[in-house]
């Protein structure tokens, strides 16, 4: 496991593919940090890429990020893990938002179901959006 820091979050290698980010309190996410984000996942991951983002942190996005997010060629699944209703929610319109992207995600209410997902998306050759675990 190795820690770096980017401007705007925490980032752990977990893995070859697959990688923890907490975003900093307070942070709006934009279009900066897309690009940052994303040049990130290139420079240490290995395609395909896996995400998990632990939104224990209060934050918001810019409508420009909602929509670049996640576009990056490659990303293969994406895990959120939520810890309130008001997370929960501002993450789906985030991901509702019309994007040029091929991945599946989904919302979990802790770490370990989503890591344990992300693992099946290892290994899957789904690339169908998931629907989100009820919070």
């Amino acid at each position: 496991m190795e820690r770096f820091r980017l401007s705007f979050c925490n980032a752990i290698k977990l893995d070859e593919d697959l990688a923890e980010f907490v975003v900093d309190e307070g942070v709006e996410f934009n279009l900066a940090c897309v690009d940052e984000y994303h040049a990130w996942i290139v420079a240490h991951l290995q395609r395909p890429y896996l995400l998990l983002v632990h939104k224990v942190n209060a934050y918001h996005y810019d409508f420009a990020s909602q929509t670049a997010l996640g576009t990056l060629p490659g990303i293969k699944a994406a895990a959120f893990v939520v810890y309130s209703h008001i997370s929960q929610l501002t993450t789906q319109v985030m991901l509702s938002m019309p994007r040029d992207a091929d991945w599946v995600y989904r919302i979990f209410n802790n770490r370990d179901d989503a890591l344990n997902w992300l693992g099946m998306q290892r290994e899957s050759d789904d690339q169908t959006i998931s629907s989100t675990e009820k919070f």
